[in-house]
């Protein structure tokens, strides 16, 4: 494509065809992502051509910005709540499947009432089922454990995650990600201890017929 171009070629046509390179060096290219740029520059563009200040517009910018951050910093709703429930509905044991079931018995009796959560803001983190979560980090290597969250329950007044453990197989270097698999092996996890290693909620990918999960961060115990 670039030799059609000639004398026409952009920075962003350059970089496009430098891609297959960089990913096969490097791995999956998601330092060069812009969608947060992106996003963060929207409010910037917006409060721009609402103000119409073309003297000095980055001190507007910079002053209404930081007015804003106050304004949230002071707000009642921002940072009062730990944990906000956004949904729940009220179930019992009998409605959760077989190895949940088994999980809980012990804990639980069948005619107590469970609420059960589809989206949690845990100290503004948004927690989800079908999430992945850092559990452990194993031996010393430091091994992440990963865990997906099938439920959100809040059992005896206590908010939990029902969580799937699964099995970090390897690293691979390309994508930089790491190789899991599912084990089938279910755990309860309190929402308080779900961000002790990572503080956010991972995505896992798939990939032919494999699953990776990918971590930036370096990775400690708190």
């Amino acid at each position: 494509m670039i030799e059609r171009l000639h004398d026409r070629v952009t920075p962003k046509v350059h970089f496009i065809t430098e891609y297959p390179r960089s990913i096969e060096k490097y791995g999956l290219p998601t330092l060069n992502s812009g969608i947060r740029f992106e996003a963060k520059h929207l409010y910037f563009i917006q409060l721009a051509t609402r103000t119409f200040n073309f003297k000095n517009p980055l001190l507007t910018l910079s002053k209404r910005h930081q007015l804003r951050n106050c304004l949230l910093s002071h707000s009642n709703s921002f940072f009062s709540l730990s944990l906000n429930i956004r949904s729940y509905k009220t179930i019992i044991l009998m409605d959760l499947s077989i190895p949940v079931k088994r999980l809980l018995m012990n804990s639980i009796d069948q005619s107590d009432p469970i609420r059960e959560s589809f989206s949690i803001y845990y100290h503004n983190i948004h927690i989800r089922p079908n999430a992945i979560i850092i559990r452990d980090l194993a031996h010393t290597e430091e091994i992440p454990v990963f865990c997906q969250i099938h439920h959100l329950l809040n059992i005896k007044e206590k908010w939990v995650a029902i969580a799937e453990e699964l099995n970090t197989i390897s690293f691979n270097d390309k994508l930089w990600c790491h190789e899991v698999e599912f084990t089938g092996t279910l755990t309860s996890i309190d929402i308080n201890h779900c961000f002790d290693i990572l503080p956010h909620c991972l995505d896992c990918y798939v990939v032919g017929q494999a699953h990776y999960i990918n971590v930036l961060t370096r990775l400690t115990r708190r």
